[in-house]
């Protein structure tokens, strides 16, 4: 039986495979804040590719926080998008020290807007150079933000990547689904849901090495770079069948 945190992480992803538009991506992002009671989240990606314009936001801000921070070119000092883009990491707000000048002046204005004076920010990077910030915010203690990053950085991680995905395929870097066996798609499902290419084997009935021959196609087709870069298209695209 599934645990409650296990059912939100499923219910947000299911959010964003449904997404067949970009306003349909940030009604999954708004929902997603709701899911885990953050004051507000923001994804904002550059380099993908079919984009006619650059960067793409999906995010749960008021349209006058966005025009505001624009008019304002608020871009050339904020230290998440100046130093968030050149991260591999999840970061803390936290690490940028006591905020000075006009960098001060943003967050303070950001408050005021709606935004969480708690940050946290997840870097995406993916096959093609292309790349993304997801940052959650929330006006929790530093005791209670501690313990609700604790909880969830992992699933924050992957609605990050499957966001990510996401933008990309509905910016026409879409997956030829049909391109996969029912042996191959079987595969990356077992991988999706825990198990090892050996545990696979003994599921199906086939050995740990035809299972990483299959994985193998089955990153290939999909021009994934790993495993878990496999997983997480085919997720995105719907194809995984839950289990009962």
């Amino acid at each position: 039986m599934a645990t409650p945190r296990q059912n939100t992480l499923a219910m947000a992803l299911t959010r964003i495979s449904e997404a067949v538009d970009d306003f349909m991506l940030e009604q999954a992002v708004v929902s997603i804040a709701d899911l885990y009671g953050v004051k507000s989240i923001a994804f904002l990606g550059t380099g993908i590719p079919g984009r006619p314009t650059d960067p793409v936001l999906a995010v749960t801000y008021s349209t006058d926080w966005v025009e505001h921070y624009k008019r304002q070119c608020y871009a050339k000092v904020d230290p998440v998008i100046q130093e968030g883009f050149s991260r591999l990491l999840p970061f803390d707000w936290t690490e940028f020290g006591p905020f000075e000048g006009q960098v001060r002046k943003l967050f303070g204005e950001a408050a005021e807007f709606g935004l969480g004076r708690q940050g946290l920010t997840i870097p995406v990077r993916g096959p093609g150079g292309d790349r993304s910030l997801f940052t959650i915010t929330s006006d929790l203690g530093p005791r209670e933000w501690h313990c609700l990053k604790a909880e969830f950085l992992w699933d924050f991680h992957v609605l990050a990547v499957h966001v990510h995905e996401k933008a990309r395929q509905l910016g026409g870097d879409l997956i030829q689904t049909l391109k996969l066996s029912p042996r191959e798609l079987e595969c990356l499902q077992w991988i999706s849901e825990g198990k090892t290419a050996w545990e696979c084997g003994q599921i199906l009935g086939i050995s740990e090495h035809t299972v990483r021959c299959y994985l193998e196609a089955a990153r290939n087709k999909l021009n994934a770079v790993s495993n878990t870069h496999a997983v997480s298209l085919a997720h995105s695209a719907g194809l995984f069948i839950p289990r009962l």
